[in-house]
């Protein structure tokens, strides 16, 4: 009997031990964790005093076809990479925005065919940069609100699609 309990005693003591080591994990991470935080506190206190949505100020507001920013006119279009999708199922319509597209200086990157039919086109910016789609809108006549922000972290070497609708015969004048 004397063997059992002496065994007991044993398993109860390395548990105690077992838990303090615990409790100084606990506490070293708590530790690191408010280390951390003071380190960065400036750049935590940046991101939570700016607003996110202070950029779409000027979007909202703006005129039908112009933002009023001053960012967009100073847009080299050669940088703009963009994507042209036939968005009314007229046959070559991609292929012939590519070249229009081109011939304005803007790096066209690929066409191809959206998956429904559009009425309007629709510039959409795959950056959270708006300052490329607002341009591309503005030399194709494109009102603001067909100019959306739609990030695709798949589509990695393009900023801009348009998806040219069957109102292009009234684009580009």
């Amino acid at each position: 009997m004397a063997r059992i309990k002496t065994k007991k005693k044993e398993q109860l003591e390395q548990v105690k031990e077992s838990g303090f080591y615990f409790y100084i994990i606990i506490f070293l991470l708590a530790i690191q964790t408010v280390f951390l935080f003071y380190k960065n506190y400036g750049f935590i206190k940046e991101q939570f005093q700016s607003d996110p949505n202070a950029g779409y100020e000027n979007e909202l507001s703006g005129s039908e076809t112009g933002t009023g920013d001053n960012d967009t006119g100073m847009v080299d279009p050669s940088v703009i990479r963009v994507s042209v999708l036939n968005g009314c199922g007229e046959p070559g319509l991609a292929s012939t925005w590519k070249d229009r597209l081109r011939n304005m200086k803007y790096d066209v990157r690929e066409t191809g065919n959206a998956s429904g039919k559009y009425n309007k086109t629709v510039i959409l910016s795959r950056i959270e940069d708006m300052s490329y789609a607002r341009h591309l809108a503005r030399s194709l006549g494109v009102k603001n609100d067909n100019v959306l922000m739609q990030i695709n972290k798949d589509l990695v070497d393009i900023d801009v699609t348009v998806i040219v609708g069957s109102d292009y015969k009234n684009l580009g004048n």
